[in-house]
């Protein structure tokens, strides 16, 4: 009996690890190998080149992000071949089973850890036995229970990071990665608040697939862990051994309590952290406490702003810091307060996202209690409720927009500092509304758009508000490049006086000389802009660097 394990990802660079784990659990009993594939395929192809397999059982794992894309390829599957079987797993299928055999032609559905009820279910199909066990449902027999798998079982598996299969592609991909399963709160929003209690693996096989993955050149290694830093000793042993093994060209990304963070710890991440190695998400969501209550997220706002601003002055840790748009209570005035709250830390990013209704979740359940109105198809985000309305979610919408191209982008730094320190100080959401709504009004593009465009919009919609920032604008444009651009403003140079001036400069062996420049740098790698009457700005491009320099031309 042949069988596949498959997934549509999010984009190539994404790797299942439920599918390395239910491949390893499974793959010394059963026919059984795994194959991914991304949401944006052709979906017939895929059916094709599945079907060409000639399989008998097809599992696939569905999530929030692949869901629709998923239920055309079952469709498409089982429309050429019937006889095959399909299971499902994953997220989004684990705590409503029911919809699924009810509206799409599978066959069962598996809910919660599913290594090794997947492969009780498997013998169950292969010798013609009634699949009754806890955790699978089937269309005439559906089951509550959520299995989690034993944690010491899975660490004597043959490793899901260390698979031949992966050996020649790990270093081009992100690497999923897991010290624990669970999550110790009750996040009304969120899955993980139906868990019950956090299991870990042993130290010593976290420690050797780390050890193997940091080896074989991995670039970015996500810790899917939902509070990596719960357990103190736990969160040290890793740290510390990342610290201790740190390789140049590998990053780091975990999940973080902010609330949680000792002063010993945040001190010892200053000290002894290497730049550019680590990265926390941290989940704010919210900073109005009737709003935390109503979806039962503990937090301790003063004193996680506190753990915040302390990680900042190190500067070491870069820190991405959610939000989300649309929770109970919270108007939109009163989530402006949060966004600025949250965005006066000045972190490298700040996610805004917006509620969605996951299924299986207590917030979904009794969503008529505050007056939700959500899309019933995924990713069954929310359309208003009795606190925030449409219109205002759509606004939103446009700000976030604008937080992504002009903020989280990094592409404009050094204006992004001077307006916030001269002309919108504190008034940080009120700046993204703001470019939300010209875009709106003159109808520019989100998609499909140049470099070039972003910085004329910038710039243009800096001068309707009598702004003239455009020595900032161009340094940071410069900055975005290592060969000279073409750049987004009107020329004030003509091509013919450029070429001369740049022959001029190239002449000059005392300037040359002082810089350690040559003619040739200077006429291919050189862009000059004209800063008053004989004086230029030039900007050699030299690789990853650019020199600045002054230059004046004195008339005989």
């Amino acid at each position: 009996m042949k069988t596949i394990l498959t997934t549509l990802n999010a984009k190539y660079i994404h790797t299942s690890l439920a599918l390395r784990w239910l491949y390893v659990a499974n793959k010394d009993k059963f026919d059984i190998s795994f194959k991914e594939y991304t949401i944006k395929e052709d979906l017939a192809k895929i059916s094709d080149e599945l079907l060409a397999m000639q399989i008998d059982v097809l599992g696939l794992s569905v999530s929030i992000w692949n869901v629709s894309q998923t239920r055309m390829l079952v469709a498409l599957l089982k429309k050429e071949n019937p006889d095959l079987i399909i299971i499902l797993g994953g997220p989004e299928v684990s705590y409503e089973p029911e919809f699924f055999l009810q509206n799409w032609d599978i066959d069962y559905v598996i809910s919660g850890e599913g290594e090794f009820v997947f492969g009780e279910l498997l013998n169950a199909i292969e010798n013609n036995e009634l699949a009754d066990m806890p955790g699978v449902s089937a269309r005439n027999r559906i089951s509550r229970h959520i299995v989690q798998a034993d944690m010491e079982r899975l660490a004597s598996l043959p490793s899901p990071y260390m698979l031949d299969e992966d050996r020649t592609d790990v270093q081009n991909r992100l690497v999923y990665f897991e010290t624990s399963r669970g999550c110790p709160y009750q996040c009304q929003y969120c899955l993980s608040s139906l868990e019950k209690g956090v299991r870990y693996f042993p130290q010593n096989y976290i420690l050797s697939n780390l050890k193997y993955l940091i080896d074989n050149d991995v670039k970015q290694i996500k810790f899917l862990d939902r509070t990596f830093n719960l357990n103190k000793n736990h969160t040290l042993t890793v740290f510390d051994f990342l610290i201790k093994n740190y390789r140049p060209n590998l990053s780091c990304q975990f999940e973080v309590y902010a609330d949680l963070l000792s002063d010993e710890m945040i001190d010892y991440l200053n000290t002894n952290l290497p730049e550019n190695y680590f990265r926390f998400e941290i989940g704010i969501q919210s900073t109005y406490e009737p709003t935390n209550i109503a979806v039962k997220r503990k937090q301790d706002f003063p004193l996680l702003a506190d753990n915040v601003r302390k990680i900042m002055a190190g500067g070491k840790v870069d820190l991405h810091l959610d939000l989300i748009a649309g929770l109970p209570y919270e108007t939109l005035d009163r989530f402006i307060k949060s966004f600025n709250d949250v965005f006066e830390f000045g972190a490298k990013e700040v996610q805004l996202g917006f509620l969605k209704m996951l299924r299986g979740t207590n917030l979904r359940r009794y969503a008529d209690k505050y007056g939700y109105k959500y899309d019933e198809e995924p990713p069954y985000e929310i359309e208003y409720n009795a606190d925030i309305s449409r219109v205002e979610l759509d606004r939103i919408h446009e700000a976030e927009h604008a937080l992504e191209k002009f903020w989280n982008s990094g592409r404009f730094s050094q204006t992004m500092d001077v307006i916030f320190t001269k002309y919108y100080k504190g008034r940080y959401f009120e700046l993204f509304d703001e470019i939300g709504q010209y875009y709106k009004q003159q109808r520019l593009p989100h998609r499909g758009y140049q470099l070039e465009d972003l910085f004329r919009y910038l710039d243009n919609f800096l001068q309707t508000k009598g702004l003239n920032l455009f020595q900032y604008l161009r340094s940071d444009y410069y900055n975005n490049f290592t060969r000279r651009p073409q750049g987004f403003w009107k020329e004030q140079i003509d091509k013919k006086k450029r070429k001369q001036l740049l022959y001029q400069i190239g002449q000059d062996r005392v300037f040359l000389s002082k810089y350690n420049l040559n003619r040739r740098i200077i006429e291919k790698q050189t862009a000059v802009d004209h800063i008053s009457e004989n004086d230029y700005q030039l900007t050699v491009f030299m690789g990853s660097t650019r020199l600045v320099l002054p230059y004046s031309v004195s008339y005989e």
